[in-house]
């Protein structure tokens, strides 16, 4: 025969859990037996049920806590306190929690810190040229010359001779990621790297010319003295004959020099003053060349005759006279 002894419920200490004092009699009729009330219906605790002698005790699995009936367990938010310890993110699960992190972070072994990715350090962070890393992030930029395309990640070469010729004198050539500046033929680049200034192509061998040397903007010319010409060459001189041109000018003799020319005359002819025109030379006033005494001169075109008085003869000289021999008969 069982007896069943039931007493008044009691308090069970910090699990508040209400039990009764349950004990079945031994078939001796005088030992009393625990009842395992965990055996049936799991005591009715939600979750752990924990048999004692005369009673029994619900409990819970971590992440949950006991409500107020002793029996049902109730989820404990780990992330209402302190972020539940994570760095970043906490998300609250049944029972548990879990931390995660931010784009461009990552999650630490001790599973609540998060460290930066650095993006950088895996093909550059996709970046064409210069890759930042910055914390949860990273940064493309491009080098001097260039600027960053819409894309974020491309560089793309900067025209600087599109704006302002680039700052150049004269010619400006775009390259990748720069410019240069150079100067047209007969100019060369300033110490500045954009200012061209005339070379004076005279100041080195005259330039080449043979005679004149003139500088030009860009350029230089070589030119002559009066009575050269310049070659076909464009740098040498060569000799105007001029006397091949209406004789020069001159009256009779025309004598090309080189450079210039001479007008001459004749005997009996003198150069006039302009240094073209001959004239006659009037021997007898001049040089008296026919005999003082008995002879007698007369100027001709560029030269004289000599002729005597009656009474003289001219001698082979034609210019001395001599008196004739008078006729005697010898009988």
């Amino acid at each position: 025969m069982v007896v069943v002894i039931k007493s008044a419920p009691i308090n069970q200490g910090a699990s508040n859990a209400l039990a009764e004092v349950d004990f079945n009699f031994h078939t001796d009729g005088k030992t009393c037996e625990d009842i395992n009330e965990c055996s049936t219906l799991n005591g009715g605790c939600n979750q752990i049920c924990t048999n004692q002698p005369g009673s029994f005790q619900c409990s819970c699995r971590s992440g949950f806590r006991l409500s107020s009936d002793g029996k049902t367990c109730k989820d404990i938010n780990e992330c209402s306190t302190l972020n539940g310890g994570c760095n970043q993110i906490s998300t609250n699960k049944p029972g548990s929690f879990q931390c995660s992190c931010r784009s461009g972070f990552q999650l630490s072994p001790d599973g609540k810190t998060c460290e930066d990715i650095n993006e950088c350090s895996t093909l550059n962070g996709g970046c064409n040229q210069i890759c930042t890393n910055q914390p949860g992030s990273f940064q493309c930029s491009c080098r001097s010359g260039f600027r960053l395309s819409s894309d974020g990640k491309t560089c793309k070469d900067i025209n600087e001779c599109s704006t302002l010729n680039g700052g150049c004198n004269q010619i400006c050539t775009n390259q990748p990621g720069s410019f240069q500046c150079s100067c047209r033929s007969g100019f060369q680049l300033a110490s500045d790297g954009k200012t061209c200034k005339d070379i004076n192509e005279c100041s080195t061998l005259n330039g080449g010319c043979n005679q004149i040397c003139t500088n030009q903007p860009g350029s230089f010319q070589c030119s002559c003295r009066s009575g050269f010409q310049l070659a076909s060459d464009g740098k040498t001189c060569k000799d105007i004959n001029e006397c091949s041109t209406l004789n020069g000018g001159c009256n009779q003799t025309c004598t090309n020099k080189p450079g210039s020319f001479q007008c001459s005359c004749r005997s009996g002819f003198q150069l006039a003053s302009d240094g073209k025109t001959c004239k006659d030379v009037n021997e007898c006033s001049e040089q008296k060349p026919c005999d003082n005494t008995n002879g007698v001169c007369k100027n001709t075109v560029g030269s004289y005759r000599c002729s005597c008085k009656i009474g003289y003869e001219l001698l082979a000289d034609k210019t001395t006279c001599r008196g004739e021999c008078p006729f005697f008969s010898f009988i």
